[in-house]
C-alpha cells in the first residue's frame, strides 16, 4: 500500500508539470508590414507601418537592403513595446542611391523565438523627384520633412527609455510569478502526499507519521 501511496503522489505531480508545460508552450511571434508593399515606388521619409507582437515579446528591428543579394543588412530602427497594425518606424531614403531595395521586419520573443516579414523590390527614386521639382531658389524653402523626421526620430528615442523602464517591474513580476508557482507545486506535492498517508493509515489502521 506504501507503493501505491507514492505512485498516487508521483502521477499527481506529473498531471501539475504538464499542465505548467501547456502554460509555457511558446509561440511564434508576429511579423507583418502592412506598408511600403512589394513593387512600391519610394522617396524622402517612407513611414513604416505593421504588426510587431508575440505572447513573450522582446523587441522587433527594421532593416534595409539593396536587392537582390540581401546581404548587407542596415538597422534602420526598432522598438522593444509590441506593435499592432500601427507605426513601427520612418526610414531615410534621401541619402541612399536610387535603385530597389528590401525593406526586414523582425520579431523577437523572450524564448529565443523569431519571425520575419519582407517587403521587396521597393524602387528608390529620390533623383527624379529632385529633377523634376527643383525650385528656382533652393535656398530659400526649409527643409520641413527633415525637421519632421528628426523630431519623429526624437519621439522614439524618448519612448524607448520610457518603455525600457516600464519593462523592469514587469520582468521582476514575471520572475515573481514562476517563483510562486514553484512553492504551490511543492506544496500541492506535500499536501497530496499527506493526503495518500492520511487514507493508506485509515486503511490499514496504523499510527500516521506524517514526518515521512
Amino acid at each position: 500500500m506504501h507503493k501505491f501511496a507514492e505512485r498516487l503522489v508521483l502521477f499527481a505531480l506529473l498531471l501539475v508539470a504538464e499542465q505548467t508545460a501547456a502554460w509555457a508552450q511558446p509561440t511564434a511571434p508576429i511579423a507583418r508590414i502592412i506598408t511600403p508593399v512589394r513593387d512600391q515606388t519610394l522617396r524622402g521619409s517612407v513611414t513604416i507601418q505593421g504588426s510587431a507582437n508575440a505572447p513573450a515579446f522582446a523587441r522587433y528591428e527594421l532593416a534595409y537592403a539593396s536587392e537582390p543579394e540581401l546581404t548587407n543588412w542596415v538597422v534602420i530602427g526598432g522598438g522593444i513595446q509590441p506593435v499592432e497594425s500601427g507605426f513601427l518606424g520612418v526610414w531615410n531614403t534621401r541619402a541612399l542611391p536610387d535603385g530597389q531595395y528590401a525593406l526586414r521586419l523582425q520579431v523577437f520573443g523572450l524564448d529565443g523565438s523569431m519571425s520575419e516579414a519582407l517587403a521587396r523590390n521597393l524602387k528608390l527614386a529620390n533623383a527624379q523627384e529632385a529633377g523634376a521639382s527643383a525650385p528656382a531658389s533652393p535656398a530659400a524653402q526649409p527643409p520641413a520633412s527633415s525637421v519632421v523626421a528628426e523630431i519623429q526620430t526624437a519621439r522614439d528615442v524618448l519612448s524607448t527609455l520610457i518603455s525600457t523602464v516600464e519593462r523592469v517591474p514587469e520582468a521582476f513580476l514575471r520572475g515573481a510569478r514562476l517563483a510562486v508557482l514553484a512553492l504551490l507545486a511543492f506544496g500541492g506535492y506535500l499536501l497530496v502526499k499527506r493526503v495518500a498517508l492520511f487514507i493508506l493509515g485509515r486503511y490499514t489502521q496504523r499510527p500516521i507519521d506524517y514526518g515521512r
